[in-house]
């Protein structure tokens, strides 16, 4: 390879990293609304809220962002982390046996990664978001679907809303039991999020 050659490559690879790199665009969790995991038990309900998170979305392309352009195709990746020690109830005791439940001496953080966009679809006043993601927590990987309510605010930061089932026993987490037994916690949680994005 002549050095005229070895340029001209060294060029074409710089030109082509430069128009990515500024094809993408970078959004930062900024805001929870709500972040919260209910769930219940043969007795009563329950639930405890997520209290902080970092996030972080990548765009394809963001100029000119408006519902009508996002697609499938818009959404480059996703990824949330979530400290076992920011799940809080209202009992002191719930909030440690959350916490020792997602074993979280072992594993502090619980991490969420999108894998794929399916679908998006029009739906009141924003986008109906079909995606596929996995979740990992207590040292183990699921696999989920889920259907997200997305909003382009006039500032053009991007608001996410939405619940998503989930079994403990996904996470190989035995739905704890109290009281020799006669108190039973359901395997089904259900996590309830309204979350914004702001562009950096």
């Amino acid at each position: 390879m002549t050095l005229r050659t070895l340029l001209f490559s060294l060029f074409f690879i710089f030109i082509s990293l430069s128009l990515s790199n500024a094809q993408s665009t970078t959004y930062t969790l900024a805001q929870i609304n709500q972040f919260t995991i209910d769930g219940g038990s043969n007795v009563r309900s329950w639930d405890a809220d997520i209290t902080s998170a970092d996030g972080t979305l990548e765009l394809n392309s963001a100029e000119g962002l408006a519902l009508e352009s996002i697609g499938s195709d818009t959404f480059r990746s996703l990824t949330l982390s979530l400290p076992v020690s920011g799940i809080e109830s209202g009992t002191r005791g719930l909030t440690r046996n959350l916490q020792g439940y997602l074993k979280g001496d072992e594993y502090p953080i619980i991490t969420f990664s999108l894998t794929e966009v399916t679908e998006v679809a029009p739906a009141d006043n924003g986008a109906l978001i079909s995606a596929n993601g996995v979740v990992t927590a207590a040292g183990v990987t699921h696999e989920i679907s889920m259907s997200v309510q997305a909003t382009v605010n006039s500032d053009y930061s991007l608001s996410f809303q939405g619940s998503q089932p989930l079994l403990m026993t996904s996470f190989e987490i035995s739905p704890p039991t109290a009281v020799m037994g006669t108190v039973r916690a359901n395997d089904e949680i259900e996590i309830l999020f309204d979350v914004v994005f702001i562009r950096n």
